[in-house]
């Protein structure tokens, strides 16, 4: 990128610095009167975010100015290439996390939450199981269901296992 590139690039970040700091500055109730969509970023954050590139412009310039180059290599920039690797380790451990939060939703979507009444020689026999193998009766019934297949004819079928 040539200085002239960057002198560009800053003077069109300013410009939409200045931008986002006037919409800022109108009161919320006014912003909502002109139809702001609520989709559209929080004018504060915008603001903020646009002022933080004008100050990364102003840096790039200065040090191709302070360095004597013509042209804007990133891979010169210690500053700049590291925010780049620690922008880049963030925004890949944000996207894990999201995918991560949307298997959750999905999972959490199709889970069946029941409560379920025994009649009382079910009861006891839940009860006693529980106690013996220590667990509560709601981890028991969650296993026995985890253990259930589709048998033969109709029939269902829970495989041996130890409630733990």
């Amino acid at each position: 990128m040539s200085a002239a590139d960057v002198g560009v690039a800053l003077a069109e970040a300013e410009r939409y610095a200045a931008e986002a700091a006037a919409e800022a500055r109108r009161p919320r109730a006014e912003r909502q009167r002109a139809g702001r969509a609520s989709f559209m970023p929080d004018p504060d954050v915008e603001a903020a975010d646009c002022a933080a590139r004008v100050v990364e412009w102003r840096r790039v310039a200065a040090l191709m100015t302070a360095q004597g180059w013509a042209a804007y290599e990133p891979e010169n920039d210690v500053v700049g290439h590291r925010c780049a690797v620690e922008y880049d380790a963030w925004r890949q451990t944000t996207l894990e996390r999201l995918q991560q939060d949307e298997q959750e939703q999905r999972d959490a979507a199709e889970e069946i939450r029941a409560e379920v009444w025994l009649n009382a020689e079910s009861s006891r026999r839940v009860r006693a199981l529980c106690s013996r193998f220590g667990v509560s009766p709601e981890r028991l019934l969650a296993q026995v269901a985890e253990h259930t297949r589709p048998g033969d004819g109709g029939t269902v079928t829970v495989t041996p296992f130890t409630p733990g």
